[in-house]
């Protein structure tokens, strides 16, 4: 007996067991009439198109196209044409009934790509994948930021946060690394996740893969052939891909957050934490976004409480999905003057990121040093944080050496200077790069 994609997700690791095939229209998940409607808007993109381009474009085995072409054969919506200039068997054609009856169907819903999954699947799908299933160890995260200077309290707070699935709070002064650290949280999950391309909800579809956000683990392409083979590979209307890493900042607006309809093109998007499901979803600069931080906070309520999110498609039809992500919020603010305590209560971790030691930040220098071909003596060191440092009351921050290292070494390029990082060097570029405090109230650099 052939079971549903649905039924054997969580049994094997193996791709072609995990989401095999459909060999129905019924194991599609997939209204028929759906399925027709899509077959007829990509043959109106050609003179006439034959079963392996229309399998491929479709992303559903041959035999499956040939059903459905076969039915709108019979409504006069699609013609067979014999190709005799070449051996390719047979190919399918609009009518002009069919034509007319396209164009209707992509104005009413202009999507025009793969097959969706049902909403079932992807809830089952979604689950199957959290981030819950993976843990992260100190091992694995010194690994995957082993190009950054993490202090033990900071790992000692980042790993268990990642393993809770809870909402982690960064926030610091501008400079503490807080943008660069949380977008590499995904590299200690390296577990890959299967995306679909679109969704089906109700009568609508629903696009979720985005090239911009999912990255497609390269695989050697099926041919023609393999793509109508039965027992060949996993359901293509899903694709292997990294877990999602989505990051938004000032720019965020709450429309952000619900299904979009894209009127120019008729097409339903889905909204960025499901494009971030099974991955991590950062929310950076929190507090100067267009939109209050209230109204970005209370978004989260249910689904942080719940780990589930309640949402509409444009022509008002209400949906839930899971929501399987780690959301991350970064603020140079402190988390007390931005959200109150019931709200801070669900998000399990407030990780504050401060300032390094004097010997992390005597690294930072050495190692920028060497990237930039520049020798740095002692003395420069010991000038930048025993004069520079002391006496301005800037705390060492993990992004100056990278700013100030690279601005000696536009200064040493420009005049043909020595390559050496010289305290005189050091006063020139430092006065550029630092605003006079006295008059501006300023703790960090220019940095997030």
């Amino acid at each position: 007996m052939m079971h549903s994609a649905s039924s054997v997700i969580a049994e094997s690791t193996n791709p072609n067991d995990l989401l095999p095939k459909p060999r129905t229209i019924e194991q599609t998940g997939i209204p028929s009439r759906l399925l027709e409607s899509l077959l007829l808007k990509h043959l109106s993109q050609a003179i006439d198109l034959d079963v392996p381009h229309l399998s491929q474009s479709m992303a559903l085995p041959g035999n499956l196209i040939d059903i459905l072409a076969q039915k709108l054969k019979a409504e006069a919506l699609v013609e067979v044409r014999s190709d005799l200039r070449i051996d390719k068997g047979i190919r399918y054609a609009l009518t002009k009934k069919g034509m007319l009856f396209s164009q209707h169907e992509l104005q009413r819903d202009g999507y025009l790509g793969p097959s969706p999954i049902p909403l079932s699947l992807y809830k089952k799908i979604v689950t199957s994948q959290s981030l819950n299933k993976e843990s992260v160890t100190p091992k694995s995260l010194k690994e995957g930021l082993s190009d950054l200077i993490l202090p033990e309290k900071l790992v000692g707070q980042l790993g268990p946060a990642l393993n809770s699935g809870r909402a982690i709070f960064i926030y610091g002064l501008p400079g503490t690394g807080k943008t660069y650290v949380s977008r590499r949280l995904v590299r200690m999950f390296n577990s890959n996740v299967y995306i679909p391309h679109s969704v089906c909800i109700g009568h609508q579809i629903l696009q979720v893969y985005d090239p911009i956000i999912h990255e497609k683990v390269s695989s050697t392409p099926a041919t023609s052939a393999q793509s109508l083979r039965l027992d060949n590979g996993h359901d293509e209307r899903l694709l292997l891909c990294k877990r999602p890493e989505v990051v938004v900042g000032g720019e965020l607006t709450d429309k952000m957050f619900e299904v979009s309809y894209d009127i120019a093109h008729k097409i339903n998007r889905a909204p960025l934490q499901m494009k971030a499901n099974n991955g991590i979803f950062l929310i950076d600069d929190l507090g100067r976004q267009r939109v209050s931080v209230d109204t970005i906070l209370n978004r989260w309520i249910v689904p942080l409480e719940e780990k589930i999110d309640y949402l509409a498609m444009a022509s008002g039809e209400h949906f839930d999905i899971p929501f399987e992500q780690v959301l991350v919020f970064s603020s140079n603010i402190h988390p007390a003057k931005l959200a109150d305590d019931a709200f801070l209560r669900r998000i399990g971790y407030k990780i504050e990121f401060e300032p390094i030691s004097i010997s992390d930040y005597q690294y930072l220098w050495q190692q920028q040093g060497l990237f930039h071909d520049l020798s740095i003596p002692s003395e420069s060191l010991k000038h930048v944080i025993d004069t520079l440092h002391k006496n301005h009351n800037i705390p060492l921050l993990p992004c100056y050496p990278r700013d100030l290292v690279t601005m000696c070494r536009n200064q040493i390029d420009f005049f043909q200077l020595e390559k050496h990082i010289t305290p005189s060097l050091i006063d020139s570029v430092w006065s550029s790069y630092f605003v006079d405090r006295a008059e501006h109230d300023v703790l960090g650099g220019t940095h997030g």
